[in-house]
């Protein structure tokens, strides 16, 4: 339970969010590879789960200890302007990130093996119309 509760939280820093790049070869950077990454909102989890959803601040200064991330994050914040994205906000359970997650494993399927800047891409193959809502077909 503790490995599968760990993968979910790693991957809804890391997908689930239609405008997040992924670098590549001269594009990529310390700095920019954290600043694709998103802060979630867990609910009272936060509180017991050392302020996890952090995530940006923790990937730009991975030395600042937990118990300062919330802080360094409302300070950060208008430092980093249009690159940071506002977690939506969570009730006392992070309810709203089951539909985050089933979004994202619907269309965030490959990312382009050319370029040095690509996006999450979803294979037709595996959309349609019951998951994106974008098939054509009649």
């Amino acid at each position: 339970v503790n490995v599968m509760w760990l993968d979910l939280v790693t991957y809804l820093h890391h997908h689930g969010h239609q405008d997040l790049p992924w670098y590549r070869g001269e594009e990529w950077s310390y700095l920019r590879g954290g600043l694709t990454t998103v802060d979630r909102d867990y609910g009272w989890i936060n509180n017991i789960h050392h302020d996890i959803g952090t995530h940006v601040i923790h990937h730009l200064f991975p030395q600042i200890p937990h118990y300062h991330l919330v802080e360094a994050t409302k300070a950060a914040r208008p430092v980093l302007g249009r690159y940071y994205r506002e977690p939506e906000k969570s009730g006392p359970l992070p309810m709203h990130l089951i539909t985050v997650l089933l979004k994202s494993l619907r269309v965030d399927h490959f990312v382009s093996d050319v370029g040095d800047v690509v996006f999450y891409q979803t294979d037709p193959s595996l959309s349609g119309d019951k998951w994106t809502g974008t098939d054509k077909q009649k």
